[in-house]
């Protein structure tokens, strides 16, 4: 029998989950037991199982949930200062760098996670049944806290100069709209190599014909590729209705999300047309 002390004043729910969580991945029963002392609560956790797999069980929960707060504080403080960003960016920033940058025990820690919570906190558990939670996060993580600041910094970046991008290329199609669109439809198919081919209404292939026309200096440039000579092409000729078939051999699926941005409600996504139906034959 393993008996474990947690303390936290902020973090009990989010404790008590990741055990919950975890037992569930580990086919584990332990036993907790939860008590107020004061302003601190009392979490204390029994597990049957051998010293230095309830150490390891214990260590990743505790690290779990160190690392994702750690990672929205790090968030909350840094956009706080940012009066230049608004609170609509603000939340996206958040969400997608939680996504990008939280791993769990589950889906696999990164080095750095590995490397500067989670064995740190092993080794403690090791010599220390209690764990003092609020503690560690607050003055144990410094330098996990300095590359956090270090990629944020980035992903902000990143996230602007991406949005100048898509602004720019909106106002070039708003642009391009005030004229008479060159395709009433055209169709986005992906063969099976996930290369992405144009279409017109008749189903006859245009992709060559278009890049001959717009693409001559693009094709070489090495940097481009193919979507970024497809989404030239989409935004010159701006066709009233764009139709994607086949979305699931893309291989650059944040191609797709950009159209999406770009052109709205003009896309469509096949479920299974007449094409695409005798392709599968």
């Amino acid at each position: 029998m393993c008996r474990y002390t947690l303390y936290t004043i902020n973090y009990k729910e989010e404790i008590i989950a990741k055990i919950k969580e975890t037992e569930y991945h580990e086919d584990l029963r332990g036993k907790l037991d939860v008590k107020k002392l004061e302003s601190i609560w009392q979490l204390d956790y029994e597990i049957e199982e051998s010293r230095e797999y309830c150490n390891e069980i214990v260590a990743h929960v505790i690290s779990d949930v160190i690392q994702k707060q750690a990672i929205y504080k790090v968030c909350h403080k840094a956009l706080k200062a940012r009066e230049d960003i608004d609170a609509i960016d603000k939340k996206e920033i958040t969400e997608t760098f939680m996504t990008e940058n939280y791993l769990s025990k589950q889906e696999g820690f990164s080095s750095i996670t590995y490397y500067l919570i989670y064995m740190p906190i092993l080794l403690e558990v090791r010599k220390d049944t209690s764990f003092n939670v609020d503690g560690w996060l607050q003055f144990r993580i410094k330098k996990y806290k300095i590359l956090l600041n270090d990629l944020l910094e980035q992903f902000i970046a990143d996230f602007e100069m991406k949005k100048d991008v898509v602004t720019f290329i909106r106002l070039m199609r708003d642009i391009s709209m005030l004229s008479v669109p060159l395709e009433e439809v055209l169709h986005l198919i992906y063969n099976q190599e996930g290369s992405p081919q144009l279409f017109n209404k008749d189903m006859k292939n245009v992709t060559g014909y278009y890049i001959k026309k717009y693409c001559k200096e693009l094709v070489l440039d090495s940097t481009l590729h193919e979507e970024d000579w497809m989404l030239h092409i989409l935004i010159t000729v701006v066709p009233k209705k764009l139709v994607i078939h086949k979305k699931e051999r893309a291989r650059q699926k944040k191609f797709l999300k950009t159209l999406e941005i770009i052109f709205d409600e003009s896309i469509e996504y096949c479920n299974g047309c007449d094409y695409c139906n005798e392709k599968n034959k």
